[in-house]
């Protein structure tokens, strides 16, 4: 009863959580990250990897058409000295055909795909894309200051995030630019969601709020497409099945699929390891789609409470032994690690653990671990001055 009392009359502790608290969304706003962070989540994503999720879509929902092996030159000049070597695209042509006759049958396409170059085939690849309507996605890119859509004019958005030591992490719904990048693009489209944003948060309508930008999960990987859980199909591979037989091949692969279409040996790195760009970008959506990124009352609550028992351990002294690891080296002077320091950081690291395994809430921490660690330094320096002035 004490403890619940003490609880709501300190108002120093509570403004202090509070101050802790609000940091956590604004360092969550911030495209940076930590090695510590990424560390963890790696580890959790692999105690997953243990955990049948039932969550995965079912294995006839979504297929890769890889397009490293579907390629020809363009000439840069009028003598062919010079060539760019791009996707064919007489091929995705004759594939959006087929699946703009098919229309109500689609599902929807993510096509990976710069079109940043034009090409005598372009007439006939806008033609193609524009039987698909809204269930059509291509990508832009930033270049030269700025944003660069597409020269097709093709159905796009942004697929480029900020990366820190060229890791994908934290992932916005916005870019630079106001812009929708890829994967709100497909909520857009395939959920109708809504949001309203500020520097603080984002506000998911009738669904609750979320930080502004998410840690994904990875529930498809492509190991799971070389292990032929899903379906990856060469882009010519399939061109040529469908010349065949459209009507067998259209059912079996791409009705009510998802199309994920891309360079499949295109990897990018993660903090769990090497995808393709295609399934970073689907797993950021089905992240959405499956409302992962949303924080339940519940859950914030409990968030805070933690953060005021490590402030009301701080504040209180309640950690008043010290604990010492004596560390002897060959060669090197005796030095004493303080095991107490450490302390907070372990509570931070597990609570980021729990959170992710049994609330799905991903986040970023290393804020506070920098900020009790250094707390908690000061305090051992500040004891041992008055020690040595006694």
């Amino acid at each position: 009863m004490r403890y619940i009392i003490s609880f709501f009359s300190s108002i120093k502790l509570h403004t202090y959580s509070l101050v802790l608290f609000i940091s956590t969304f604004l360092w969550m706003s911030l495209p940076y990250n930590a090695g510590p962070d990424m560390a963890i989540q790696k580890w959790v994503s692999v105690i997953r990897l243990l955990i049948p999720d039932c969550q995965k879509p079912a294995q006839d929902s979504i297929i890769f058409v890889d397009v490293s092996e579907s390629r020809y030159l363009i000439p840069r000049n009028k003598d062919s000295a010079q060539n760019d070597v791009i996707v064919n695209r007489k091929y995705l042509a004759e594939l959006f055909n087929l699946l703009s006759a098919n229309e109500s049958q689609v599902r929807y396409v993510l096509c990976d795909v710069l079109f940043n170059i034009t090409t005598p085939d372009d007439s006939a690849l806008i033609q193609s894309i524009s039987g698909i309507k809204g269930k059509f996605l291509g990508i832009d890119e930033y270049k030269d200051g700025g944003l660069n859509k597409n020269l097709i004019g093709a159905r796009s958005a942004n697929a480029s995030v900020y990366l820190q030591n060229n890791v994908v992490y934290k992932i916005p719904f916005f870019g630079r630019y106001g812009d929708a990048l890829v994967p709100f693009k497909m909520y857009e489209d395939l959920d109708k969601g809504k949001i309203r944003k500020n520097f603080l948060f984002t506000w998911f309508s009738g669904k609750g709020i979320a930080f502004n930008h998410q840690i994904n999960n990875y529930p498809i990987r492509s190991s799971d497409f070389t292990d032929r859980t899903y379906v990856k199909i060469g882009l010519g591979e399939l061109v040529s099945g469908l010349k065949l037989y459209p009507d067998t091949v259209f059912s079996w692969h791409l009705q009510n699929r998802f199309i994920l279409i891309g360079d499949f040996d295109d990897l990018h790195d993660t903090y769990l390891n090497d995808q393709p760009g295609p399934i970073i970008l689907f797993n950021a959506y089905l992240h959405l789609h499956l409302n992962r990124q949303i924080l339940p009352v519940w859950y914030l609550i409990l968030f805070y409470i933690f953060l005021y028992w490590i402030v009301w351990l701080q504040a209180e002294g309640k950690k008043n032994r010290l604990f010492k690891f004596p560390l002897k080296l060959k060669y090197f002077e005796p030095f004493v690690i303080i095991v107490e320091i450490l302390y907070d950081s372990f509570l931070l690291l597990t609570f980021t653990i729990l959170s992710s395994l049994l609330f799905n809430v991903n986040l970023s921490i290393f804020h506070l671990i920098t900020v009790f660690s250094v707390v908690d330094f000061v305090k051992f320096i500040w004891k041992k001055r008055i020690r040595a002035n006694q």
